[in-house]
């Protein structure tokens, strides 16, 4: 079966980087849109792509157009392609958005064209070298068949994992996928101003800690989060959690994350059998104690 051919409007992030990553995996990048023409020049001519003025020229030059835009100019955008009829038949759009499904997308599909959801489960950064990050990733697809296939033809071709989105609560989905790839990074910052303000210089701070979560991403492999726990809530260590929080009272905000993460993991203690219930008790009475 033949690729389709692609068109990408918006190559931030995530558009850059599936766009090198489909182009390098077959797919031919017919088109890319960018409101800032500078922003797309270098990727069309990298992926042997047109630049295009406006985003229907985009979307009637491919069989599938990837909308790689923030959340809420998702609809507007479909509802501007679908009034200027452009040439839909056999065409189709997809969104990256994981927190909406296909509804942002109606007024397309109202104008023939089939719609669908390709959520990679993926960070990016800023670069070329960000499009490392693909392999093994997990893409969530909402659509009918016969884009569904296509989709799912994707998501192998790329080296990823299709799943399947439908019926999935998109708010309680996203805020799974935020909780890891955004907050573990704002966790790290204030690690990160801790350690410097016991003394260790910061490019020492951050390579020290990034190490740190390197390996902890290494016991997550192949098991559930309790599995991989470590640390004094764990250990039933209610005195150095003591002294944590006496050391955190200059900051109320920080102690209180620290204590609500800590009673979390209490509970995920129990959950694989390191602490009993009576033991985890205990410890929630020493987080208490020390407000």
């Amino acid at each position: 079966m033949q690729n389709p051919t692609i068109a990408i409007i918006g190559p931030g992030r995530a558009g850059s980087a599936l766009g090198r990553a489909l182009h390098g995996a077959g797919y031919a990048i017919a088109a890319i849109f960018a409101r800032r023409p500078e922003r797309g020049q270098l990727l069309a001519a990298e992926l042997g792509a047109r630049l295009t003025r406006t985003p229907e020229g985009a979307l009637d030059l491919a069989d599938l157009t990837i909308l790689a835009v923030p959340d809420d100019v998702i609809g507007p955008l479909a509802g501007d392609l679908a009034g200027a009829q452009c040439a839909g038949a056999g065409r189709a759009v997809v969104h990256l958005s994981g927190a909406q499904d296909r509804t942002p997308l109606l007024p397309l599909q109202q104008a023939g064209l089939r719609t669908g959801v390709f959520h990679a489960v993926q960070t990016f950064k800023t670069g070329a070298d960000t499009v490392r990050n693909i392999p093994g990733t997990l893409f969530g697809i909402d659509a009918d068949e016969p884009l569904a296939g296509a989709l799912q033809a994707m998501a192998i071709a790329l080296g990823g994992e299709p799943f399947d989105l439908r019926g999935v609560d998109r708010a309680r989905y996203h805020a799974a996928a935020v909780f890891v790839a955004n907050y573990p990074i704002t966790l790290l910052a204030e690690a990160r101003r801790l350690m410097e303000q016991s003394g260790v210089s910061a490019p020492t701070a951050q390579r020290a800690l990034v190490q740190l979560l390197r390996g902890t991403l290494n016991n997550l492999n192949g098991g559930d989060p309790e599995d991989a726990l470590t640390g004094p809530a764990v250990r039933g260590d209610g005195r150095t959690i003591q002294r944590h929080l006496a050391v955190l009272r200059d900051d109320p905000e920080l102690q209180q994350l620290y204590r609500r993460l800590a009673d979390r993991t209490l509970a995920l203690a129990v959950k694989s059998g390191r602490l009993t219930q009576v033991q985890a008790d205990g410890l929630r009475t020493t987080l208490l104690e020390a407000i």
